[in-house]
C-alpha cells in the first residue's frame, strides 16, 4: 500500500501543514513586532540624545563657550558606539557648522536631509549609509531670547541638529531573536509532529490495521472473524457495520450451501429415477415388441375385413406411439452423443410438453404454446434440446406454486 495515499498520512499532512503555517505566522509576527520595538527604542534613544545635545549646545552658547562644542561632540560620539555621527548645520545654507567627523565641517549637508528639514519633517527617520541602516533625528536649535544679544533676533533658528544612530546592533539583535524563534519553532514542530504521529498511530492507524486484518481474513474465506467494536466513535460504527455485513455473508453462505445440498440430493434422486425409468422402459420395450409382432400377424390375416383392419391399424399406431414414448424415456434417462440435424422446433417443443403437461396441471399452471408451425428448420439434436426444454419448463412451473400461465413463443430475428 502506498503510504502517501493513506488516510493517516493525509490527515497528518494536513494537520502538520496547518500547524507549520500557524507557527510560521506566529514567528513572523513575533520577529516583526521585535523589529518594530527595537526600532522604536532606537528612535526614542535618538530623541533623548538630541535633547541632551541640544541642551549642551544651548548651555555652551549662553556661557560663550562655543569653541568647546566641537570637542564635546567628538567626545560624545567616541563614548557612544551606536552614535554614528552628530552634526549641526545652518538651516538655510545647509553648511555643516559642527560635526563629530571633523572633516565634514564646512561641507554641505546631504540634500535629502536639508530638504526634509525645509519641509518641516523634524523628528526620527531612517537613512541608509554605506549599506547600513541608521536611525536619524532632526531637531532645530531655536534662537532663544538669551542669544539675541550676540546673534540678534532676526533669525528664529540658529542651527539644526542632525544625529544618526547605527542600527547594526538592532539588526544583530533581530537576527539573534529570529534564530531563537526559528529554533524554537523547529523544536516545537518536531515535538508536535511526534505527538501527532503517536496520536494518529493510536487513534487512526491501529483501528484501521485491525479492520484491514479482519477484511483480509474474510477475503480469504474465513467468515468466523469479527472486528472489535471499541468505544462509540466512527471506527466503532464502521466495525459494527462490517460485522453485520459478515453476518449477512455467513447467513447467505449457509443458505447457498443448503440449497446446493438440496440440489445435489435432487440430482441424485433424479439420477436414481433415471436408472429406474431406464429399467422400466427396457422391461416395457420387450413385451411391447412382442405385442407389435402379434398385431402385425393379425393385421395380415384380417386385411380383407375393413372393420377389423381399421381396429388393428389403430392398435398398431398406439403400439408405435408407446414404443416412441419408451424410446424417448430411454433417451432422457441416458442422453447420448449429440446428433445434429435440421429439426422442427414446434415438434420438439410438443414432445417436451407431452411429458410436463401432467406436472403443470397438478400445479394449476396453464401452458400456452405460441410457436408457429411455419418456423424454419433449425440445426439441433432434437432429443437433447427436448430435454433442455423440459428442464426449463419444469423450473418455470415450480417457480409458480400458486398457479399461473406459462406462455412459450419463438420468432425469427433478422440482423
Amino acid at each position: 500500500m502506498n503510504i502517501l495515499k493513506t488516510v493517516r498520512f493525509k490527515l497528518l499532512f494536513i494537520s502538520l501543514f496547518t500547524l507549520l503555517g500557524v507557527s510560521v505566522l506566529i514567528a513572523w509576527t513575533t520577529i516583526y513586532d521585535t523589529h518594530k520595538r527595537l526600532i522604536a527604542a532606537q528612535e526614542d534613544k535618538a530623541a533623548l540624545l538630541s535633547d541632551i545635545i541640544k541642551q549642551s549646545v544651548m548651555l555652551l552658547m549662553l556661557e560663550n563657550r562655543w569653541p568647546q562644542l566641537q570637542s564635546q561632540i567628538e567626545e560624545l560620539s567616541k563614548s557612544n558606539a551606536e552614535l554614528e555621527v552628530v552634526r549641526i548645520f545652518h538651516p538655510k545654507t545647509g553648511k555643516v557648522i559642527v560635526s563629530s567627523h571633523r572633516s565634514e565641517v564646512g561641507s554641505a549637508i546631504s540634500p535629502d536631509v536639508l530638504e526634509r528639514f525645509k519641509k518641516g519633517k523634524e523628528g526620527p527617520f531612517t537613512v541608509r549609509r554605506h549599506e547600513v541602516s541608521h536611525s536619524a533625528y532632526l531637531k532645530a536649535i531655536p534662537n532663544m531670547p538669551e542669544c539675541h544679544r550676540c546673534h540678534g533676533a532676526e533669525e528664529k533658528i540658529r542651527g539644526v541638529l542632525d544625529l544618526e544612530l547605527s542600527l547594526a546592533g538592532v539588526r544583530s539583535s533581530i537576527i539573534d531573536s529570529a534564530k531563537k524563534d526559528i529554533l524554537s519553532l523547529t523544536l516545537s514542530f518536531i515535538i508536535m509532529a511526534i505527538i501527532f504521529l503517536a496520536i494518529g498511530e493510536r487513534l487512526i492507524n491501529r483501528p484501521l490495521q485491525r479492520l484491514m486484518r479482519v477484511m483480509k481474513k474474510v477475503e480469504q474465506g474465513d467468515l468466523t472473524v469479527r472486528s472489535e467494536e471499541k468505544g462509540d466513535g466512527e471506527f466503532a460504527y464502521l466495525s459494527a457495520g462490517f460485522n453485520n455485513m459478515i453476518d449477512s455473508l455467513e447467513s447467505t453462505k449457509r443458505e447457498l450451501e443448503m440449497f446446493h445440498m438440496q440440489q445435489m440430493e435432487k440430482a441424485a434422486k433424479l439420477a436414481s429415477l433415471g436408472e429406474i425409468v431406464s429399467g422400466i422402459a427396457h422391461e416395457i420395450k420387450n413385451p411391447l415388441a412382442g405385442i407389435s409382432c402379434a398385431m402385425q400377424v393379425c393385421y395380415t390375416e384380417f386385411q380383407s375385413d375393413e372393420n377389423k383392419k381399421t381396429i388393428f391399424t389403430e392398435i398398431l399406431n398406439q403400439i408405435n406411439r408407446l414404443d416412441k414414448i419408451v424410446k424417448d424415456l430411454l433417451s432422457y434417462a441416458k442422453p447420448g452423443v449429440p446428433r445434429v440435424a435440421p429439426a422442427d422446433v414446434y415438434d420438439v417443443m410438443g414432445k417436451a410438453l407431452f411429458f410436463v403437461n401432467a406436472e403443470a396441471e397438478r400445479s394449476r399452471v396453464k401452458i400456452v404454446n405460441n410457436i408457429s408451425h411455419e418456423m424454419p428448420l433449425i440445426l439441433m439434436d432434437p432429443n437433447q434440446i427436448q430435454q433442455v426444454f423440459m428442464n426449463i419448463i419444469i423450473n418455470a412451473v415450480q417457480a409458480m406454486p400458486d398457479g399461473g400461465t406459462l406462455a412459450i413463443s419463438a420468432a425469427v430475428v433478422s440482423r
